[in-house]
């Protein structure tokens, strides 16, 4: 199988920031995991990943610092896979023991997962690897599977755009006067920051709600909005009547931040980072009521998705890359620049994160195989919960992970679903029973 990439290849321009902000306890990881009906089989999932990574090049790499920057090289360490750990998301890309890659595969009784470092791929592009890491694993155990398109299998050739900085190639000519840099520092306000108890030893919580699909949407038809504005609203709420209400008085607004992927826009079909994020700011004191908060989170994400508003951030973001005095500013002075703005500036901006990865479109054939997936995202003490999303099948799965003991944010969520006449299923990893402070 012949690839387009070299040897050694530059981070895209969205993973850039990764490297610096990974710290000894936040490495921007997110995982994706995929419930199975029947126990895995290591033997089988081992071999399932060493042919599946010669079918995904851009993963098979491990991180260089650089003079400049740092970059990827190509990575001939054996890969394998492990036990799952106790806690999701442990830091991976500093530990020896994953030979230098920046992804790590993990099983536990019916569970596959795979964590994966932000610099290597989005969620989009990682949910490729795994839904092929999958139908290649159960093709090894003998099941029949027609992959319908679906699927980008080790026998599927590989596009050269797969591999492509989408940043890029999608980047366009700008007047300085005309960069979007305020849109990309965002509010000069503080946000509001959820405070709590940490688990100590970096443990995570991390709670699921499941409910069908068909349902929920639904409910979306009858208020006239999508699935993530119904969802990023109640998060809004969830925070407010957990941690706000009757408890803090002029509280900063509640600052959201939900990923957007850019790839249907563009007609991408990049595995590495393509995705902008989108700030939705709402007020405390004024916004909380669910109807309203439609309207503001629908109102924010259309504006942040306007394709001309998009490729102005874009050009913005390639422009600061390739400015000259950044281009030949050392790595260590690009560092230092990065703490000190991120110390003074960087902390204070964001309460949550909600990402919503979309549809897992799996073939048919798999339903018999897979239950469920999830998505999680890394949490630090600056930003210590996030609420991640995926459908698959009939299935949506909501995951809530933190590193504090609280859950009153999870519990007031899941009240709103069943309130709203959902069908809702928890299951917790319960680290602050087992754990208990």
């Amino acid at each position: 199988m012949t690839t387009s990439i070299s040897k050694w290849h530059k981070l895209d321009n969205s993973a850039k920031i990764y490297p610096m902000m990974a710290g000894k306890n936040n490495e921007n990881l997110f995982r994706i995991t995929f419930v199975m009906y029947e126990p895995v089989q290591p033997t089988k999932l081992q071999e399932a990943l060493e042919l599946t990574l010669e079918r995904f090049p851009s993963f098979k790499v491990m991180l260089k610092k650089g003079m400049f920057w740092y970059y990827f090289d190509h990575n001939d360490m054996p890969i394998k896979v492990y036990e799952m750990d106790s806690i999701p998301t442990r830091k991976i890309v500093t530990s020896k023991k994953n030979n230098g890659y920046c992804f790590k595969i993990s099983y536990y009784n019916n569970l596959i997962a795979g964590d994966f470092f932000h610099a290597l791929c989005d969620g989009a592009g990682a949910g490729e690897f795994m839904k092929s890491l999958v139908y290649t694993y159960l093709s090894l155990l003998g099941k029949n599977i027609h992959p319908e398109q679906k699927i980008l299998t080790v026998n599927t050739p590989i596009n050269p755009k797969e591999l492509e900085d989408s940043f890029l190639a999608n980047s366009r000519k700008v007047k300085l006067k005309d960069l979007k840099i305020n849109s990309l520092k965002g509010s000069k306000e503080p946000a509001y920051l959820i405070d709590g108890v940490s688990f100590e030893d970096g443990g995570l919580g991390v709670v699921h709600l499941y409910c069908p699909v068909k349902d929920l949407i639904a409910i979306c038809k009858q208020k006239g909005c999508t699935v993530t504005e119904l969802l990023a609203s109640i998060f809004f709420l969830s925070i407010y009547d957990a941690k706000i209400k009757g408890k803090v008085e002029n509280a900063n607004n509640i600052q959201v931040f939900c990923p957007i992927n850019l790839r249907k826009m563009f007609g991408s079909v990049s595995l590495r980072n393509f995705s902008l994020f989108s700030r939705i700011s709402a007020n405390p004191n004024e916004d909380m009521e669910l109807d309203k908060l439609i309207s503001i989170v629908h109102d924010s994400l259309q504006r942040d998705m306007d394709k001309d508003f998009i490729k102005d951030k874009i050009a913005t973001t390639v422009m600061g890359e390739k400015f000259f005095p950044m281009r030949i500013m050392p790595l260590v002075v690009k560092q230092l620049i990065f703490d000190i703005s991120n110390l003074f500036f960087g902390n204070k901006k964001k309460t949550a994160t909600f990402s919503n990865l979309g549809i897992v479109d799996l073939p048919q054939d798999m339903k018999s195989f897979v239950k469920s997936t999830s998505f999680s995202i890394s949490v630090n003490q600056n930003t210590p919960l996030s609420l991640s999303a995926a459908t698959t099948f009939d299935t949506l799965c909501l995951t809530f992970t933190r590193c504090v003991a609280d859950t009153d944010i999870e519990r007031t969520f899941a009240k709103y679903l069943t309130d709203l006449g959902l069908d809702v299923s928890v299951n917790s990893n319960m680290w602050e029973v087992e754990h208990a402070l």
